[in-house]
């Protein structure tokens, strides 16, 4: 019995591992811009992450992100939308990384590495949204 439930339990996780993989967002070709590295990233920055809905807003804009290193060089593709306009931008764009945070050079986001979670940050405000591996 023990060894049905262990075997089911590990088809389970492997399917929600090969969803999880098709969700990945497709990365636009090689990056065109790279990261100006000030301090190596933490490594729970380094891959894909998606912002989950904050439930205090409405239609909040949505944020997602992979930082990828390509040859020794971190590079960002971004993804946000505007809740309200629905207006986007994807593609890979200039970070600043700092070690254990990670900020947008086109607009005022902030994500960063706290109590071993992704978390982003608009506009230093002081509500952090946690960051959901894609």
């Amino acid at each position: 019995m023990r060894r049905a439930f262990l075997v089911a339990a590990a088809v389970l996780l492997l399917a929600g591992c090969a969803g999880s993989a098709a969700s990945r967002p497709e990365l636009a070709g090689e990056p065109t811009v790279y990261a100006k590295v000030l301090k190596e990233p933490d490594p729970l920055l380094v891959g894909c992450y998606h912002r989950s809905r904050p439930s205090e807003f409405r239609r909040p804009n949505t944020y997602s992100y992979c930082l990828v290193n390509k040859g020794g060089q971190y590079a960002v593709y971004y993804a946000w939308r505007d809740g309200k306009t629905l207006e986007e931008h994807k593609g890979w764009m200039p970070f600043t990384i700092q070690g254990d945070r990670m900020t947008s050079d086109t607009e005022p986001s902030t994500y960063l590495v706290k109590d071993g979670r992704v978390w982003h940050n608009y506009a230093g405000r002081s509500t952090l949204h946690p960051m959901l591996p894609q």
